[in-house]
């Protein structure tokens, strides 16, 4: 289960996907991994137009905890289904690591932006 801040992380980068603010969300991640560019590309390369997910599919999304290093608190990997107007639920999945900086303070890492093919739920 993921920390009640780092949760926070998620829902605030799935908000700014479905809103188009790539920019923003580059300069939240200071452009490491996926640069607007590259996010815009894989969002709109899929043909599909993101919408908010409901509240309780972003309420406690499964994480992965990770070994965090000398340099952080803590740190997981989530992998979060986006939702489409096309689909609902979808199959393109946003790649993120959580890093803990400081007690309850978080940044996120966007890893990919992909189609994960997995059977929609």
């Amino acid at each position: 289960m993921l920390p009640e801040e780092a949760a926070g992380a998620v829902r605030a980068v799935v908000a700014m996907l479905t809103t188009g603010a790539y920019t923003e969300l580059e300069s939240l991640t200071e452009g490491r991994d996926l640069g607007a560019a590259a996010m815009a590309a894989a969002v709109e390369g899929s043909g599909r137009t993101l919408i908010s997910p409901p509240a309780q599919d972003l309420a406690d999304p499964p994480a992965a905890e990770l070994d965090a290093g000398a340099e952080f608190e803590s740190a997981y990997r989530v992998d979060v289904p986006l939702w489409t107007a096309q689909e609902g639920r979808s199959t393109l999945t946003v790649r993120l690591v959580l890093l803990e900086v400081l007690e309850k303070v978080w940044t996120v890492r966007i890893l990919a932006i992909d189609d994960s093919g997995a059977a929609r739920g």
